[in-house]
């Protein structure tokens, strides 16, 4: 049983077999780690650059944050993989032992904290006194939560959730959208230019991204069915195009061409990860989707804040590696 529990666990070493098929299938050519490994070291310099332009306490702080949230992140994740290997794996047997449950938590967070470890040692080498405790301290709140999270299946609720989302995805919601944001400036006029300025950029991004869900399922019928991503990306995106229209004309004639400004680049940043989400839920399922989408999404936002110059190249690189793996999936059936 002890050989069980460590790095040999069979759940341990499932997943990990399925981890390095994964990155096998989608980095097999040479363009492909040519291309991962360019931005690999593109974040590794520009999270460099930037905790060592910090004094030590606000970098001691951010390194904290990252690694409490990446420890949560990862928490979580495995959590949901033990509630799959319990039911619906081919591994429950295992899955439903306690000591083996804990020994393959264990092991990937194990791995986890010896890669943030690793991270920080290229970054700022003295945070490295952080990050386990962070990532420890992570991991546990994640089992906290888990355990006193609530359920909320209620009878009528799933219909009229799924209502409200097809809803969104119609134009009309764009229009509402913009509609609720002009009526909410309607009081801003007492409050000087940047407060004005600030609630536009602020309710620009959430009216954008409630208007912008996306069901990765539905997404991979389509893409079965012969609709090519950029033809999805469009058939969500209608909405989004007639918020940004009405809501940068009424506030460019009202109040300016900065504000129109603002809600335009807010509108383009929400159109662009609506666009990384498509893209990423033609391919990978779910939950990998989602994660590979925040680390562009976090990429994307320190290269805009460090190298602004190198944002538009980015931007066309991410575009590009995920619309031609879409493009590979477009009426496959798998």
């Amino acid at each position: 049983m002890r050989a069980r529990v460590g790095l040999d666990n069979r759940l341990f070493r499932q997943d990990r077999a399925i981890a390095i098929n994964i990155i096998r299938a989608n980095f097999s050519g040479w363009r492909d780690l040519v291309l991962a490994g360019a931005v690999l070291v593109v974040i590794l310099a520009i999270v460099r650059a930037w905790f060592d332009d910090q004094p030590w306490k606000i970098a001691a702080w951010a390194a904290f944050g990252i690694g409490a949230g990446a420890g949560m992140g990862v928490g979580r994740l495995l959590r949901a993989r033990i509630a799959f290997h319990s039911f619906d794996g081919l591994l429950a047997a295992d899955a439903v032992q306690p000591l083996l449950r804990r020994g393959y938590m264990v092991a990937w967070h194990g791995f986890g904290i010896a890669t943030a470890m690793a991270v920080t040692l290229v970054v700022r080498p003295p945070l490295v006194v952080i990050t386990a405790p962070a990532y420890l301290t992570g991991a546990l709140m994640a089992g906290l939560t888990a355990r006193l999270a609530v359920g909320w299946a209620v009878p009528g609720k799933t219909a009229m959730g799924w209502n409200v989302r097809r809803w969104l995805h119609r134009p009309a919601a764009g229009v509402v959208a913009a509609v609720i944001l002009l009526v909410s400036l309607l009081p801003a006029h007492a409050l000087e230019k940047t407060g004005v300025l600030a609630i536009v950029g602020m309710e620009a991004v959430v009216l954008a991204l409630a208007i912008t869900p996306v069901e990765q399922d539905i997404v991979r019928f389509k893409a079965i069915s012969g609709h090519g991503p950029w033809r999805i990306t469009l058939d969500y995106a209608r909405g989004l195009v007639l918020f940004a229209g009405i809501t940068a004309s009424v506030c460019w004639v009202a109040l300016g061409p900065l504000p129109a400004g603002i809600t335009l680049a807010a509108s383009a940043a929400m159109l662009l990860l609506l666009a990384m989400r498509i893209l990423a839920y033609c391919v990978h399922d779910k939950r990998f989707a989602d994660f590979l989408v925040s680390i562009f999404a976090g990429l994307l936002m320190l290269t805009a804040y460090s190298m602004p110059v190198l944002l538009p190249v980015l931007v066309v690189s991410i575009l590009w590696q995920l619309r031609r793996r879409a493009a590979e999936k477009t009426w496959l059936l798998a």
